[in-house]
């Protein structure tokens, strides 16, 4: 695993633990990362930085998947 959170980035790739893209990267904080989901109609996620598995340049791949994610909320 390779996690800093620090090197997260405003429009990074954010993709489910399942392969799926979630969206982008629109806003980092100390709990949580906030996530525009793609497409006309896409909303916002708040992930939390627990639920963050793997970052590589330009990606962030979560540990969950988008349902999981819901469930939280």
């Amino acid at each position: 695993m390779t996690y800093a959170g620090e090197e997260i980035q405003l429009g990074w790739t954010v993709c489910a633990s399942d392969g799926k893209e979630l969206g982008t990267v629109v806003s980092v904080d100390p709990k949580v990362i906030v996530v525009k989901e793609s497409g006309i109609l896409g909303g916002k996620i708040d992930v939390p930085r627990t639920a963050i598995g793997e970052v590589e340049t330009g990606r962030v791949e979560l540990s969950m998947t988008k349902q999981e994610l819901e469930s939280l909320s």
